[in-house]
Formats: structure tokens, sequence, C-alpha cells
């Protein structure tokens, strides 16, 4: 089965749809899941719904997480269904591996990550190793990693290896815009985020990480700079933001390299221990 096999059925505008599509993929992946809701508020006046895969394994691993929410009237197909789509084929190889690791879907990261902050806030830090966040995944031929200062942490370093990102086409970058992965900031567990770009974006993300936030907010050119990146057409409502500009290329890209770096790090670990 291809990575993209689900693209359209996820690429749903209504909410609701959206949702629902999510957990019939699941049911029929026997990827058993927990619903964590959380009833409408102020903040998220449709609640909040995520989906959280069963364990299947009970040592600790690392979480694989992306948000299945969009943006409305979008279509929603680079930001966020390709992740989506790479997480669910993920966890089925893991779970036939009996490779222990976390899944979860979030619902809300389009107004204001409620969902991650939800699941962070309740959330077992001593299952958990690190938190490997996947955003805008479908489009482009670069693999760009945001370590946040985590890099050298040790349940995400595997994925940060200049080695692993040299051999997937993947770069260390400084910014990408913000996703579930700030949930977990402040806590013991190490986040990144990851996304995939076009080449020639990586010098815009590299000039916004310079332009930082201060207290009087970024500047103008900050925005500008974001508006001219080829990536931004595949997100928020953008114009490619539907199924046929999803790049199975990209899509391939990102999930060998996280099979990659999990299973490197693994063997890694197993020749350690035994000498």
């Amino acid at each position: 089965m291809e990575l993209n096999h689900y693209l359209e059925t996820l690429s749903l505008k209504d909410p609701d749809q959206r949702r629902n599509a999510l957990r019939e993929v699941l049911v029929k992946e026997h990827l058993d899941f927990d619903l964590q809701e959380d009833p409408p508020s102020q903040k998220a006046p449709r609640g909040i719904y995520n989906y959280i895969l069963a364990p299947w394994n009970s040592d600790p691993g690392p979480l694989f997480c992306a948000h299945y929410d969009a943006v409305p009237g979008s279509f929603g197909a680079n930001d966020n269904a390709a992740a989506l789509c790479i997480l669910i084929t993920l966890a089925g190889k893991l779970k036939e591996e009996n490779f222990p690791a976390r899944f979860a879907f979030f619902d809300g990261e389009e107004t204001g990550n409620t969902g991650s902050r939800l699941y962070a806030a309740s959330m077992n830090h001593q299952e958990i190793t690190g938190v490997i966040n996947l955003d805008v995944c479908g489009y482009g031929d670069t693999i760009a990693v945001n370590s946040r200062g985590y890099e050298r942490k040790p349940g995400v370093e595997a994925f940060c290896r200049k080695e692993v990102l040299a051999d997937h086409n993947g770069v260390l970058v400084k910014y990408l815009p913000g996703s579930d992965e700030a949930s977990f900031s402040g806590s013991r567990t190490p986040a990144i985020s990851i996304a995939s770009v076009p080449r020639w974006d990586i010098q815009y993300l590299n000039a916004l990480s310079r332009m930082g936030s201060g207290l009087l907010g970024r500047p103008p050119e900050f925005h500008m700079i974001l508006d001219q990146m080829e990536i931004s057409t595949t997100m928020h409502g953008g114009y490619r933001d539907t199924p046929e500009w999803v790049e199975l290329a990209a899509m391939n890209r990102i999930y060998d390299y996280l099979t990659d770096a999990l299973h490197r790090s693994f063997d890694k670990k197993k020749r350690f221990l035994l000498f």
C-alpha cells in the first residue's frame, strides 16, 4: 500500500467528516486507540477530540504526533493529511515489529494547539522519551528539522544526526512555523518538529530564524518573507493545499528518514549493550 493511499480520504473540508474519516482509517488498519475528549469551551467551541493509539509495547519510546484538523474551508491535504498518512503507515510497521513507540493525532492545532496542550497536561513522562511532531510533510525535496535546541537529547538525537539527515536530504533549521511541539515546551520531554520544503525555502527559514520575536513582536519583513516561501502555498488553505499537489516522493522521503533514524538508534543501542 502506498503512503498516499488514504490522502484523499483524509483531505476533507468538513471537520466532523475529517475526524470520522481518521477514525475509520485507524479501525481499518487495526490500530486500537483511545479518544481523549474535552467538552466545548470558549477556547475550543467545538470541543477537543484527540486520537491516542494504544501502545503495543510497554517500554518507553518516542511519541510521534501530527494534527488532523485544518483551517476552515481548506482540504488540508499537505496541512496536514500527508503527515497523518505517514504516521499511520509507520505505526503499522512498528506495531508489527513490536518496536516501542507512541502515536497521537491531535485536534485543534489550527486554533492554538488546544489538542496537544490537553495531551501534554496529562501525559506520562516516564513512557515517552521524546516528541517528534510532523507538520506539512508532502511537498518539496528537503526535510527540515527544527530541533529547538534538543539535538543532543537522547529522546530525539537520532533524528538530528548529520549522517542520517545527509542520507535523506535533510537539514537542521532554527525556525519552522510553530506547531504542536510547542505544547511540550518546558516539560522534561524534548520535542522537535519535522517538515518537507523545497530546497530554495531553506534560505528563507534561515532568514526568519534571525528575526526573532522580541518585545515588540516580529518586524513586517518577517511576514513578507514567510509569504514568499513556496511551501506557504501548501498550508493554511493555500491553493496547493489539495491532494493533487501532495508529492508521494516527499512523503516517502520523510517515512524512510524516520524508520532509518529509529532503527539506526536501536541497532546502536543494542551493539552497545552487547559489548
